[in-house]
């Protein structure tokens, strides 16, 4: 994808919150706050920095989902992370033509039990004429990228499985936008990730069928004792019980 010049616009402080606000309808994946707030909410750098940060979340979701591998729990909170990401970022840009400003030194979390909540105590839109190769760069370069090395740094886990998450993260939250907004299939977000995943960054974590697609990984949601297979999954079937707490 070629990057071309893009022109910033800061919408009124109502124009902005108030399409994030509608976007955030959908569901929580959808939703980013805006404003002031406390200091319990960080800069989200921190998390692709600060490895004993970074590795207090990963605990506390590995013991939630009580998985017995730290890489298990790394790649289901990138993926919960990835979909926060591209859903705002797509509903945005496909619901409103607009892109907020998602820069890792901008955007805050907040994380309890390893669930995260966003916020943009300053929002401010981008609008342009490619706003779909910036939503990449805005998701892909500056946020999952540093946080797939973080995380591949810290637990092994797989940083192709990682890219294959970031990939079905953005067609999950696409599908969801036009299920949404009862869009005849294919709908706008839908064509719109579908194009995002030619991007060279994410290219190969997904083969298309006419009416269906697969990733080309797994999430490895099957090896926690409650997981199984997603919809997107490689695998047609689990592959078997081994790393599994339950496995006998």
């Amino acid at each position: 994808m070629s990057r071309r010049f893009w022109v910033p616009a800061e919408p009124s402080t109502a124009d902005l919150p108030a399409v994030l606000a509608e976007i955030a309808q959908i569901n929580t994946y959808f939703a980013i706050g805006t404003g002031p707030v406390d200091n319990s909410w960080c800069s989200v750098h921190q998390l692709y920095t600060d490895r004993d940060l970074l590795g207090g979340i990963v605990e506390r979701v590995q013991a939630r989902l009580d998985a017995a591998e730290p890489r298990v729990a790394a790649s289901i909170f990138y993926l919960g992370f990835a979909a926060r990401l591209w859903s705002i970022g797509i509903g945005a840009v496909a619901g409103h033509q607009l892109l907020p400003a998602l820069g890792a030194d901008e955007l805050l979390f907040h994380e309890f039990g390893g669930q995260i909540a966003l916020h943009i105590a300053r929002p401010v839109a981008w609008r342009g004429d490619d706003l779909e190769t910036r939503l990449a760069d805005a998701v892909l370069d500056a946020h999952l990228t540093p946080l797939s090395t973080a995380l591949h740094q810290l637990t092994n886990v797989s940083p192709e499985l990682l890219r294959g998450n970031a990939a079905s993260a953005l067609l999950g939250a696409a599908r969801e936008f036009d299920r949404h907004r009862a869009a005849a299939s294919p709908g706008p977000a839908w064509q719109l990730a579908y194009r995002l995943c030619a991007d060279e960054r994410l290219f190969n974590t997904i083969c298309f069928s006419d009416h269906d697609y697969r990733r080309s990984s797994c999430c490895l949601y099957y090896r926690t004792p409650r997981g199984g297979l997603c919809g997107d999954c490689v695998f047609t079937q689990i592959p078997g019980t081994v790393g599994r707490k339950d496995a006998s």
